[in-house]
């Protein structure tokens, strides 16, 4: 075999050059190519309205509206339609975890106050849910 030439001669050195090459450019190609969106973090307005859903899922109960587990599941539901990542679903989950248990120990019986904090609390519900749902939530 002569010095500098491969086991193919030149044609199949040649050959074997112009698909590396190729290769090569494919690969830039493919590097160089627009990456899909990041998908955008949840709003902070999801994170709250998990705590009010946590909060009046207690207080409602409490207060013996009767409704079962009807805030536990606007809660499911909401989070079906944020479609999040399994780090926002857990921190969204928290959230609502957090705010029933300190709510639980702050009201531990039916009064004014604690009716009365269910119904402010409704509202910012109802405020931040009209606010995701103009944002595109929920739709």
């Amino acid at each position: 075999m002569k010095q500098g030439l491969s086991i193919f001669g030149t044609e199949g050195f040649m050959r074997g050059r112009k698909r590396a090459v190729c290769a090569l450019l494919a690969a830039l190609m493919l590097a160089a190519a627009p990456m899909p969106p990041a998908r955008a973090a949840l709003p902070g307005s999801m994170m709250q309205l998990a705590e009010v859903l946590g909060a009046v899922h207690h207080l409602r109960t409490l207060c013996g509206t009767n409704e079962g587990p009807l805030w536990r599941n606007k809660m499911i539901e909401m989070m079906g339609v944020a479609d999040p990542s399994e780090t926002e679903r857990q921190q969204l989950i928290q959230r609502f975890n957090d705010a029933y248990h300190r709510y639980r120990n702050s009201y531990q019986t039916c009064t004014s106050t604690a009716a009365g904090q269910a119904d402010k609390l409704m509202q910012d519900g109802q405020r931040l849910a009209d606010e995701l749902a103009s944002g595109g939530y929920g739709r």
